[in-house]
C-alpha cells in the first residue's frame, strides 16, 4: 500500500467511476485499474463492486476511505510544516545595547525568537557606547540600539523613539527646581552623568556649550543604575530619560522635572557595507515591533502616556 494507491482509491470513491477518476487525475484508466487491483490483492478484500454504470464502494472500501483520507491529510500537513521550516531564517544574529535598553528589549526578543524563529541563534551583548561601536566595526555585533549616536561613515542610523530628559534628585533636596528647567539653570547644580562617548552625555555637552555654560560634574558613572544610586545617596543630581526614572518618581523616591527642549533618541545602528542576512533582517523587524509595543505601553512617556516615535 502506498500513497499513490490511496490517492487513486479516494478519487474513484469520490467520483464513483474509474473513467471519471482517471480523467480528473490525468492518468490512464488501465494504470488506475492496475493500482487498485494490486491494492485489493494486498488487502485481500474487494474495495469496489463493478457494474455497468460505474462502481459502488464496498463496506471494506468505506472503512478504508476514512483512514486513507486521514493518512493523506497527515502527510500534507507534514509536508507543509517541513517546507515552512525550511523557509524560516537560520544562522546567528547579534544585538548590542546599553544596560537600560537591554532590560526593555532582551527578554521579549528572546521569547519571540524561541517561539517564531527557533533556527536563529540570537546572541545578546551589553556594553557602553564605545564597546558597541567597536563591535559594529569588527562585525562582532550585527545591530546595536544606542542613544543619540553621532553619524559615522559606513553606518546606517534608524531612529526608533524619542523621550523627554528629566533632572532628578532626592525629594526636598536643596537646589532642586520646582518646575521645568533649562540647560542654563544647571550652571551651579552638581551633576552625576554618564561619561563620554555616551550619546546623551555628548548631546548635553553640546547644548551646554551652545548656551555658554560649563556643567558642574561631581561624578561620572557608566551605569544608569549606579547613577540613580548616587542620586539616592544625595551625591548630586542626574539627567535621565523618562523610561529610566519614572518608577522611582511614582514611588516618591525621586523628584523630577523635565529639562525643557531636551530629548534623547534611541536609534538602531548597523554597518552599511554588510547587507543584513535573513536572521539579522528578522531581528531588525522584531526590534521595531518591540519598540512599538513599548511605546504603546507608555514606558517612554510622551502625550497621553504614549512614546514619541522618532
Amino acid at each position: 500500500m502506498d500513497l499513490r494507491q490511496l490517492r487513486y482509491f479516494i478519487a474513484i470513491a469520490e467520483y464513483g467511476s474509474f473513467s471519471e477518476a482517471a480523467a480528473r487525475l490525468r492518468v490512464a484508466q488501465s494504470a488506475l485499474s492496475r493500482q487498485i487491483g494490486a491494492l485489493e490483492q494486498e488487502l485481500g478484500v474487494a474495495l469496489f463492486e463493478r457494474h455497468a454504470r460505474g462502481v459502488t464502494i464496498t463496506p471494506s472500501g468505506t472503512l478504508l476511505v476514512e483512514r486513507a483520507r486521514r493518512v493523506l491529510d497527515e502527510v500534507a500537513e507534514a509536508q507543509a510544516e517541513v517546507m515552512a521550516q525550511a523557509r524560516l531564517p537560520s544562522g546567528e544574529a547579534v544585538i548590542g545595547t546599553t544596560s537600560t535598553t537591554s532590560r526593555m528589549l532582551y527578554g521579549p526578543l528572546a521569547e519571540r525568537f524561541t517561539r517564531e524563529f527557533p533556527a536563529v541563534h540570537l546572541r545578546f551583548v551589553e556594553g557602553v557606547p564605545y564597546q558597541l561601536l567597536e563591535g559594529l566595526d569588527t562585525g562582532r555585533i550585527d545591530v546595536a540600539v544606542m542613544v543619540d549616536p553621532d553619524p559615522r561613515a559606513g553606518q546606517i542610523l534608524e531612529p526608533l523613539v524619542s523621550e523627554q530628559v528629566y533632572l532628578i534628585g532626592p525629594r526636598g533636596a536643596p537646589g532642586m527646581p520646582e518646575a521645568a528647567c533649562t540647560i542654563e539653570s544647571l550652571r551651579r547644580i552638581p551633576l552625576i552623568l554618564l561619561p563620554r562617548p555616551a550619546g546623551s552625555r555628548v548631546r548635553l555637552d553640546h547644548l551646554a556649550a551652545e548656551v555658554g555654560i560649563v556643567l558642574q560634574i561631581s561624578h561620572e558613572v557608566a551605569n544608569v543604575d549606579v547613577v540613580k544610586d548616587f542620586v539616592a545617596r544625595g551625591l548630586g543630581f542626574a539627567l535621565l530619560p523618562h523610561s529610566s526614572i519614572m518608577p522611582y518618581v511614582t514611588e516618591n523616591r525621586f523628584a523630577a522635572v523635565p529639562l525643557t527642549g531636551v530629548l534623547i533618541t534611541r536609534t538602531m545602528v548597523r554597518r552599511a557595507e554588510r547587507p543584513p542576512s535573513a536572521a539579522v533582517a528578522v531581528l531588525m523587524d522584531a526590534i521595531r515591533d518591540e519598540m512599538a509595543r513599548i511605546i504603546a505601553a507608555g514606558e517612554f512617556g510622551g502625550p497621553a502616556g504614549a512614546g514619541t516615535p522618532a
